[in-house]
């Protein structure tokens, strides 16, 4: 029988397939990829979509391949929104840019919010790689014992504890680390992004902020 050392806190998020994944990726992830990880980190966002009316006007308008990533978007209000990220080059040529702006007004004139994010704003770090570490982790399975166990924790903790701290109360997780890392993906906890996210980061109840 083969021992097996426990996977500490630290080595599970510094040796993590995913963190490798994002660190292969950065900054030069595809617009969609970058905007949708963006997204699924939003605290707002219950729910993201294609947006096949966007699409529709966008094509009308002779925008269908000039990298345009549109997406409809269900906040936690109930309502919907059209959230299309622009890529650089398009604010940089009149034309396309003018044809941007018809697009949000021929959409809004249709009775639905159109949100214009610049590719600039979605590449702003350490948000981004933030995102994209969260969003690698989404394949990371999560037993019902684990998600028990760590839920109770944090509850038992008054809510929130560093990823460290979350990430020990799983031990016996094969990823521990990215372990807590799907439960932010699925919107059951939440992370601070406005650093990058290490052991130090702050992981809390989502229904608890």
């Amino acid at each position: 029988m083969n021992y097996v050392s426990p996977i500490t806190a630290s080595s599970a998020l510094e040796t993590s397939s995913h963190a490798t994944v994002v660190a292969r990726l950065g900054r030069e992830a595809p617009l969609p990829y970058a905007f949708d990880a963006l997204l699924g980190v939003t605290p707002c966002a219950r729910s993201v979509s294609d947006d096949p009316q966007c699409e529709k006007f966008a094509h009308t308008l002779g925008l269908a391949q000039v990298g345009l990533v549109l997406r409809s978007v269900r906040l936690t209000s109930g309502r919907s929104v059209s959230l299309v990220a622009v890529p650089s080059v398009c604010w940089r040529d009149e034309i396309l840019h003018a044809r941007i702006l018809d697009l949000k007004l021929a959409v809004e004139l249709a009775g639905r919010r159109l949100v214009l994010v610049p590719e600039s704003v979605i590449r702003a770090e350490p948000r981004l790689t933030n995102s994209l570490l969260v969003s690698a982790c989404d394949s990371v399975r999560v037993t019902p014992r684990e998600r028990l166990i760590l839920l109770s924790h944090l509850a038992e903790v008054g809510g929130s504890a560093t990823l460290e701290v979350c990430a020990e109360a799983l031990a016996d997780s094969a990823d521990a680390a990215g372990a807590v890392l799907r439960l932010v993906a699925e919107r059951v906890l939440t992370i601070a992004l406005d650093r990058p996210i290490d052991l130090n980061s702050e992981v809390s109840l989502a229904a608890w902020r």
